[in-house]
Parts: structure tokens; C-alpha cells; sequence
């Protein structure tokens, strides 16, 4: 080959090496290299994979309310406590959640918020720290909140607060 032959397809090959280390977004990949290539496939795929496997809601669809969401749009005062099943103090909370549901199932709404499950909600509250508890007053806006484990006789001495019997 011609000494400008072959300049002309290093040239080429040099561009064209230029505009994958561009698109190499990944530090210590060398897309150069067949390795690199592979890894970086690997990667892609493996993103691909864990976005697929998300356990949000499939519908996100503006009509479709949650939960909370009902509750605190139906005229009533609202408990919701945002947590996970798997939190000690969040376990701890659940059998006294479920006791103030139906001890003031008229005039409350209690909701058990899963961060995992409601993702955009926990977003949208400024969730940091679970068990979280957000109590809402009856046209749905927030009253107080609290972090940690809350027990009953101090979440009802708040609810007293509210104007909840």
C-alpha cells in the first residue's frame, strides 16, 4: 500500500476512533478494543434490564389516582404514614395505623404509603427518612409531620389538635 493510501485510512480510522471515544460515556471503557465494546453492550443491556424490572405502577396516567391521593381528596382528615415493609419502626407502626382506621374510620382516613410502590409521591412529600407520617387536614393540606416511630397516644394527641374526637 502507498504511504498516502495508508495515511488516507488512518486518517479515517482516527476519525472515526475519535467519534467513539465521544460516545464513550463510560470511564475506563475503551470502546477502541472488542473488551470495550462487549462491556459497554453489557452495561446497556443491564440498565435496559433493571428500568424493565421497576416496581412502580405501569400506569402513570394523570386520571388515575392513588390512594392518598383519593383520601385526600375526599373532604376528610388524612393519616398517611410512608414507609416500607421491610423497616423495623415501619412493622411497628402498622398494627397501630390499622387501629386508628377503624377507631375513626368516619372521620379519618389513614393511608400506608409504600416508597417503593409510590415512588413519585415519596419524590413529591420530600420524603427523606422512613417510617415518615404527614397528617393532612380535611381539604388535603398538610398539617404536621413527624419522622420515626410515633406512638398512639401521641399520634391521637395530634389528632386532638386537628379537631379529631
Amino acid at each position: 500500500m502507498s504511504s498516502a493510501r495508508k495515511s488516507h485510512w488512518q486518517d479515517r480510522w482516527h476519525n472515526h476512533a475519535n467519534r467513539l471515544l465521544i460516545i464513550d460515556v463510560f470511564q475506563g471503557v475503551n470502546v477502541k478494543s472488542k473488551n470495550g465494546v462487549f462491556t459497554l453492550l453489557l452495561v446497556l443491556i443491564l440498565l435496559f434490564l433493571v428500568g424493565c424490572s421497576s416496581k412502580q405502577p405501569v400506569s402513570t396516567a394523570s386520571s388515575v389516582l392513588t390512594p392518598l391521593e383519593k383520601a385526600l381528596s375526599s373532604g376528610k382528615p388524612t393519616l398517611a404514614e410512608f414507609g416500607r415493609g421491610t423497616c423495623i419502626p415501619c412493622k411497628e407502626m402498622e398494627p397501630i395505623l390499622k387501629g386508628l382506621a377503624i377507631e375513626y374510620k368516619d372521620r379519618l382516613n389513614v393511608e400506608i404509603v409504600s416508597v417503593d410502590t409510590y415512588r413519585a409521591l415519596t419524590n413529591r412529600y420530600g420524603i427523606m427518612a422512613i417510617p415518615t407520617q404527614i397528617f393532612f387536614d380535611s381539604s388535603g393540606k398538610e398539617v404536621t409531620r413527624h419522622i420515626g416511630f410515633y406512638p398512639e397516644e401521641e399520634i391521637i394527641t395530634q389528632l386532638n389538635k386537628m379537631g379529631i374526637e
